[in-house]
Parts: structure tokens; sequence; C-alpha cells
């Protein structure tokens, strides 16, 4: 695994500057110290062909585990593969089936605060805990309508997830569909309950939010929107920490973009004789961005939001105090343009991007923030 390493000793020049004083001489002080982010690709885990242990049949989701460990997630293979933080195999869990431990559609999954991970099988409609040592432990079961389609680390070995639902108005005589947003932790019934957003299941205006959390009890939404940047934090107690509402117009993808822009993958249902390709046969990309979708959290208290800001084709980050909202700055990528299309998800131990439908084979990338003005 080779890491870009590199050093720029400014310290004598900046002594100068400071000994000279004057507003001129300390807004270039600051302008040469302020950091100028990337993040880049420094290793992966995946092959085409070889040992079973490295070769994916789709990658769903992957998450770094608090010791540092890297989960992924196989929802062909119906499967966890853990490896070491430089990607050694250590081993899996999971397989196919009904039983304890085993999965249908495993579709999610998060790193508990225990050192050990949880998996959503939105089909079982449950919740299944490994340990630490990747053994089965227990399983929460009969979510209604159904299991969390995503998940986050909560504290005490809670998590919070997002929880698609329905009913039905016998006043109104509607249906009405949404989403809930909680925190479960020894129940299907939800210890606690941040958001809830229905809406009529004949409209096509949905609410939909990605989420980020923390092992300490913060919870963190942001709406999926092309025409509106906000970002709500939550503090342990369930109250309203900061609201982030941004103007945004319109940003179109460029060229590049929608040169390497494929759908993604589409996941048939059980007894399906449908392939991907041909359920998203009619399948174009779309001209706009979105405005961004929450990412995660890093080891700084800094909360990542994959913006859809940016004039080149690399996926640009936008950086927020996780405790007060307040901005910390961007990180401007030299990813290749396919990336913009990438799951980034950001873990206090690590960061992991991936391509839900890869041009050649699945692989995660383990991802590094590089400061550029000391590489």
């Amino acid at each position: 695994m080779n890491r870009p390493i590199g050093l720029i000793v400014l310290l004598s020049f900046l002594t100068l500057l400071i000994s000279c004083g004057g507003s001129d001489s300390t807004e270039l002080a600051d302008e040469i110290i302020q950091p100028q982010y990337d993040l880049i690709k420094v290793d992966s885990i995946g092959i085409e062909l070889g040992d079973s242990n490295y070769v994916f049949g789709t990658i769903i989701d992957a998450a770094c585990l608090t010791d540092g460990r890297i989960a992924l997630l196989d929802i062909l293979k119906r499967k966890v593969f853990v490896y070491s933080g430089n990607g050694e195999f250590l081993g899996s869990a999971g397989g196919e089936g009904m039983g304890p431990g085993e999965f249908i559609s495993p579709y999610t999954l998060t790193p508990l605060s225990d050192g050990g991970f949880a998996v959503a099988d939105i089909q079982q409609s449950k919740i299944i805990f490994f340990d630490s040592s990747l053994q089965y432990a227990r399983e929460l079961c009969g979510f209604q309508p159904m299991a969390p389609d995503r998940i986050g680390i909560g504290p005490d070995g809670s998590f919070f997830g997002r929880r698609l639902n329905w009913y039905y108005d016998e006043e109104e005589e509607e249906l009405y569909s949404g989403s809930e947003y909680c925190l479960w932790s020894d129940s299907v019934e939800p210890y606690q309950t941040y958001q809830e957003n229905y809406f009529l299941h004949s409209s096509d205006d949905h609410f939909f939010c990605s989420i980020a959390s923390s092992s300490d009890g913060r919870f963190f939404s942001m709406p999926s929107s092309k025409t509106e940047y906000s970002i709500i934090g939550y503090t342990p107690e369930g109250d309203v920490s900061f609201s982030i509402e941004i103007p945004w117009e319109t940003i179109y993808r460029t060229e590049e973009e929608l040169l390497v822009a494929r759908p993604g993958m589409v996941i048939p249902g059980p007894g399906s004789e449908s392939t991907s390709s041909e359920l998203s046969a009619n399948w174009s990309p779309d001209s706009t961005r979105s405005t961004g979708s929450l990412a995660g959290l890093d080891e700084k208290n800094r909360l990542w939001v994959k913006s859809g800001r940016g004039e080149t084709a690399s996926p640009v980050f936008d950086l927020y105090n996780s405790t007060d909202g307040s901005s910390m700055g961007s990180v401007e990528t030299t990813l290749p343009p396919i990336a913009r299309y990438w799951s980034v998800k950001i873990f206090e131990s690590g960061i992991l991007g991936w391509d839900h439908n890869p041009g050649d084979y699945p692989r995660v990338y383990i991802l590094e923030l590089v400061d550029r003005n000391q590489r």
C-alpha cells in the first residue's frame, strides 16, 4: 500500500512574517497555513478473479468498525467480510438462510459502540447483531412493516435508523407513506423518534433524508433534494442542536460526469427472473446534481457532506462542526469523475468509498484525507 508523504517546512518564513507585524503580513500568513484538503485512494479491497475472500458479488454497504477493521456487506453472497485496516482478510459472518445469524436480504450495516456490528435484513424484518469476534450475538425480529433500510451507530450498543412506513387515514380515506427516523435499543419499538415525514402515497413529493450519527448519541439528517441544502443536528436527548439552511441554485453535471454515469445496481427481489440490467434498461443520467448527502463524522468531530458543489467532475465535501453546525471548510478532491457516483462513508476510524455498479468488478477503496500543503 503506497501512501503519498511529504513535508513543507515554513517555520522560519512564518516567524519572519509574524515579527514584521501589520495586517498584510497576517493575512499572508493565514493564506499560507490555511489547509487545502484532498481525499485520495491509498488501497483497495477486492479482486476480479482468485481468492474467494476478495471476489465479491455486490457490495451494498461498508463500514469501519470502532477498532479500525473494515466490514463489507455483500448482498449477493449474503455475508459480511471483515478485514484489517490495511485490507488483510480476517473472517466473515452470516450466510444465506433464515436461521440465527443468517440473511435473506441484508441491506445495510453499522458498527456498534461495543466493537461489533449490526446488519439490517429488510426481507426478514430484523436486525442481526454480531460481537467483536464476528460471532452471532442476538437479533431484533418483527419490525413492521420492514426493518430500517439505513442504520448508524448509537450509544451503548444501540443504533439509529430510517424506517420506511405507511398508514391509512380512515377519516380522509387516504393512504400515506413516508419515513421515520429513530433510535432503537432492545426492542423493535423505537426508543426515541427524531423525525416523521408522511405524504399522500399517490404524491411524487416524498421526503427522504440521508442520515449520520455518533457513538455518543447525536443524530443528523439531510433531505434528499435538488433545491434545498439543509441539515438538522440533534442532541442525545432529541433536541435540535443546530439547523443549517443554505440557498441553492441548480448545478448541472459536467460532460465528464455524464460520460461516466451509470445506473445504481438494482437488486431483483427473491424469485424474480429479471436482471439488474433489465430493471435499469430505461435509465438515463440526470443532468443536474443533488445538493448533497451526509457521509458521516470523522475523528475530529467534523460532519461530512458529499456536496453537489464544485466546478470539476471530481467530488467535493463540505465540513461542519458536528456540535454547533459551524462551517469548517471543504475538501476539493482529485478523485476521478466516477467518484461523484460513489458511496462514500466517513467514520472516526477511517474513510471508505465504493461504486455500487462498477464497470469492471466490485471493490472498496480505502481513502485518506491529506493536506495538499504537506504532500
